[in-house]
């Protein structure tokens, strides 16, 4: 987080200066010569015609007639229009002029530390830009708010934050107790202020006030980033959300973040649409990862019919059998068994698995449930050659062959009632046949 400097007004203090003399060369603090002299090195620099002003300056600047007095007026002329010229460092000189001489008015006087004060700004000379400033302040009955953010923003490049948040406030209560509303600018530099001191809670209270404000998305950005800090998760998310919805979020890294920001507060179904949402716009492209994380979106979701098709195009552009795996994952907690041993036996086809094991075992877990129980063992039987998934795929084939034996039992249990029904059937036939024998010899 950065600060910018203000550039503070300083020609029109100064040309306000320019003409205070008028008033005391009528009392004969400046002769008649010297004072028609400074009129016209007035005149030609209020028209901007400074080289010649200058000229008008250098005729007078030796000459035996001048007082103290007249001379802090002229080295105030110089002042002013080296400064027009951007010749700051010369104006500082002559301000410093304008104070060595002892009959300088107080006025002009305070007024040179001011504007010096400001050109030191200016020159990033912070230093002595506190040094004048804070001597002005001392010897002045109604300070400035431009006097206090001038320091508070000296202070601020010196890294002293402290003093520059003490003068930052005291200019917010003085433009406060003129009626007049803070300026963003001031609070702009009191959040970079706090940021600067690492106190994150202060910095989101002056956002949230900037926000009341203006609901800048800079600010709301800005804002969630205090939260994030803050670890006020469900707060950020409120104020992503909020940039989201008024359109702000336009690079694809930041619709992302707003995806995992629900995803992390247990919001899967928000986040799938978010990113649905976002590749359909193009805003997000139709990565693997993106389609993964979409799908997983959908799968926390229980939203199967989503995370299918996703997982399915996934698999598709990356060529690989992980996405293809991950899907076999989705059928089979949806129950839909067949469908999970067909993805799972593509996954394995397909190749490039971070656990091809777990897949097998997946495998032999779908065609079990699916009742296929010879594919099971199989399956089962190829996952055991891992060391991750051997007692798993062990166990898994033991219960296999248990159920292959089970129902075997059943079946020659079946098939031996069914021949002892047979065998009794046929002895009563014979039984009623002996009967009609029996009858027919009487």
């Amino acid at each position: 987080m950065t600060m910018s400097r203000t550039k503070f007004r300083i020609a029109a203090a100064m040309l306000g200066g320019c003409v205070a003399f008028a008033a005391h060369a009528q009392q004969g603090a400046i002769d008649a010569r010297t004072f028609d002299a400074l009129t016209k090195a007035q005149e030609l620099a209020e028209a901007n015609r400074f080289n010649e002003a200058i000229a008008e300056l250098d005729k007078l600047k030796g000459s035996d007639r001048l007082n103290s007095y007249a001379k802090s007026q002229l080295w105030n002329f110089y002042a002013f229009i080296y400064a027009n010229q951007e010749k700051y460092n010369e104006a500082i000189s002559a301000y410093r002029n304008v104070l060595r001489e002892p009959d300088a008015t107080d006025g002009l006087k305070q007024q040179a530390k001011y504007t010096i004060a400001q050109l030191y700004f200016q020159t990033e000379q912070y230093d002595q830009c506190i040094r004048f400033m804070e001597s002005w302040l001392s010897e002045i009955d109604q300070p400035t708010p431009t006097a206090h953010i001038m320091l508070a923003q000296a202070y601020y490049q010196q890294e002293n934050y402290d003093k520059a948040l003490t003068n930052l406030d005291k200019a917010i209560a003085l433009e406060k107790a003129e009626g007049k509303p803070v300026q963003e600018s001031w609070l702009r530099l009191k959040a970079a202020l706090y940021y600067a001191k690492k106190d994150y809670a202060k910095t989101a209270e002056v956002y949230e006030e900037l926000i009341s404000i203006d609901p800048a998305v800079g600010y709301m950005k800005q804002l969630a980033g205090m939260y994030s800090e803050l670890g006020r998760d469900a707060d950020r998310l409120a104020v992503y959300d909020a940039v989201y919805q008024h359109g702000s979020l336009k690079s694809e890294n930041e619709v992302l973040n707003l995806a995992y920001m629900w995803l992390g507060q247990e919001v899967p179904y928000q986040a799938g649409r978010i990113i649905e949402d976002a590749i359909k716009a193009g805003q997000v492209e139709e990565t693997n990862k993106n389609l993964e994380t979409l799908a997983n979106a959908w799968a926390q979701a229980n939203e199967r019919d989503k995370a299918v098709p996703a997982l399915t195009r996934a698999a598709e552009i990356s060529g690989d059998g992980i996405f293809m795996a991950r899907l076999a994952g989705v059928h089979f907690n949806a129950g839909e068994y067949k469908q999970a041993a067909a993805a799972a036996a593509r996954a394995d086809q397909m190749g490039g698995l971070k656990n091809a094991a777990g897949n097998r075992l997946l495998l032999g877990m779908a065609h079990f449930n699916a009742k296929d129980y010879e594919d099971a063992l199989q399956a089962f039987r190829r996952a055991k050659q891992d060391r991750s998934t051997f007692k798993a795929a062990a166990k898994w084939e033991e219960h296999t062959l248990a159920e292959i034996r089970r129902l075997r039992a059943i079946e020659e249990a079946q098939k031996a009632l069914e021949q002892r029904t047979r065998e009794a059937l046929e002895a009563d036939e014979n039984n009623i046949d002996a009967i009609d024998l029996g009858t027919s010899s009487r």
